[in-house]
């Protein structure tokens, strides 16, 4: 279905995990980058992105669903956009699939 602008809503027409049959595998992921204005304070974090990987195992249209801290949401979505996974199938098919991902933030 179409939403505004025209473009279509890959989270709609996307299956969700209980539909199907092999779950998205990452094949690649980068971590996302520790913002230095954090650093110093030692302040830990998760941000939870929901996205959809589509048929290719691309991470297609990102969103922040929730996080500790709005400095850790760009680096998070900056880091999963770059990520590359096995495409999720269906009967026999592959398929795209929603997926809630939470990504952490650690000081080293």
């Amino acid at each position: 279905r179409a939403v505004e602008g025209g473009e279509k809503d890959e989270f709609a027409e996307a299956f969700s995990m209980s539909q199907i049959d092999q779950r998205p595998r990452a094949v690649y992921q980068v971590a996302a980058a520790y913002p230095s204005s954090l650093r110093a304070q030692s302040v830990e974090g998760v941000v939870t992105l929901i996205f959809v990987v589509d048929e290719t195992g691309r991470v297609v249209n990102p969103r922040v669903e929730k996080s500790t801290h709005t400095e850790f949401e760009a680096p998070a979505l900056e880091a999963v956009r770059q990520w590359r996974f096995e495409p999720a199938v269906k009967a026999g098919k592959r398929v795209s699939c929603r997926m809630r991902v939470p990504v952490r933030f650690q000081p080293r």
